[in-house]
């Protein structure tokens, strides 16, 4: 008998610690580009995405959470170096890339993969859309869907001729926004774009080919650097084209960068710099509280996707099936509107036009 009682105290003791043992840590990677001419893109992701986990104290339920942040470089070797250094680690969730054309590197690797999911908050790139694999986004993909007030915009305006700007280290953003724009313009009875330049040309080059080109229209795609620093050169040489500036250099260092050079010029986006939702509102506060500086849009997705995996890592860290839980549940509340999900992971949210106005972003 007083073995039996020794013996059930030792199993109650067991079950005891086993119940209170603490659970493993939520792996989290993070890949973007940190340093460099595009480090504002990964920088202001991260701050957003990591403000979200400070307001929970990096702890979820039982677990704790580890976020495991790695530089791109925007460098297709360090970026298959650090995806590949992370699934050794035995990462299984991931956050990244920023640009699409990084996001290009590590989707084909993660999909080799069972049980593992890549997320990013910012790759827009067509490649990706409608593909039942283990990549998902919040950002918007390319689409006529997307680009619905930009292109009302260019109807509206008359304008036939584009002479585009480029990077080509982000080549495949700049392809598919290349393709909507020129396809719609061409159905329309306009022509294909009048000249498609690389921001790495020469800025006098850049500028003695505008000034031989007949167009109604420059777009420039390109970091926020870049772009301020080209459209600055552009004006300075008393070319006064209209400019449409891509959502990627859409940031507080453009206008910073850019001075009154930048003034009208557009931006095709799905954020309001000067909304009153409340959701945006108290996100700013809080940004602008820890980082001493004003949120861009690629905070508050940073901000928005962290939301979307704390809120289905409360019911499972399970991440073989996160992907799953993600899109059952389809419509997710984001800063400004709802976050819809289809069935292969690619969203909709509305987009409309608003351009540099006294220094601020206003829409138009």
């Amino acid at each position: 008998m007083k073995r039996f009682i020794i013996l059930y105290l030792f199993i109650v003791l067991l079950f005891n610690a086993c119940s209170n043992k603490q659970e493993d840590d939520i792996k989290i990677g993070f890949i973007a580009g940190l340093s460099g001419k595009y480090s504002s893109l990964g920088t202001s992701i991260r701050d957003g995405f990591l403000l979200a986990f400070d307001e929970i104290n990096y702890r979820i339920n039982n677990q704790n959470v580890k976020v495991i942040i790695k530089d791109d470089k925007q460098d297709s070797k360090v970026a298959k170096q650090v995806i590949e250094s992370l699934i050794k680690d035995g990462v299984k969730l991931i956050v990244g890339n920023a640009t699409s054309s990084m996001t290009a590197i590590s989707v084909p690797i993660v999909n080799k993969h069972k049980n593992m999911l890549l997320i990013s908050a910012t790759a827009s790139g067509g490649e990706f859309t409608k593909k039942d694999d283990n990549f998902i986004r919040i950002q918007v993909e390319h689409s006529a869907k997307r680009y619905h007030a930009l292109l009302e915009y260019i109807e509206k305006e008359k304008i036939k001729d584009i002479f585009f700007i480029y990077d080509p280290n982000n080549y495949k953003y700049a392809k598919g926004y290349k393709k909507i724009l020129q396809d719609t313009i061409v159905k329309n009875g306009g022509d294909k774009f009048v000249a498609n330049v690389p921001i790495n040309t020469p800025y006098k080059d850049i500028v003695k080919k505008l000034k031989s080109t007949k167009h109604d229209l420059i777009l420039i795609v390109g970091n926020s650097v870049d772009s301020a620093n080209v459209i600055q050169y552009i004006r300075l040489n008393k070319i006064n084209t209209k400019i449409l500036a891509s959502g990627w250099a859409k940031t507080m260092d453009f206008i910073q960068n850019g001075g009154k050079s930048v003034e009208g010029v557009l931006f095709s986006t799905g954020y309001d710099d000067s909304s009153k939702d409340k959701a945006f509102v108290d996100f700013v506060n809080k940004f602008k509280e820890k980082y001493n500086k004003i949120p861009s849009v690629f905070a508050a997705q940073g901000y928005e996707l962290a939301q979307i995996l704390i809120q289905n890592l409360k019911k499972s860290s399970n991440i073989a099936t996160l992907k799953d839980r993600i899109l059952k549940v389809k419509k997710y509340d984001g800063l400004q509107g709802d976050i819809i999900f289809d069935k292969y992971g690619d969203v909709f949210r509305e987009y409309f036009m608003m351009e540099v106005k006294n220094g601020q972003y206003s829409k138009k």
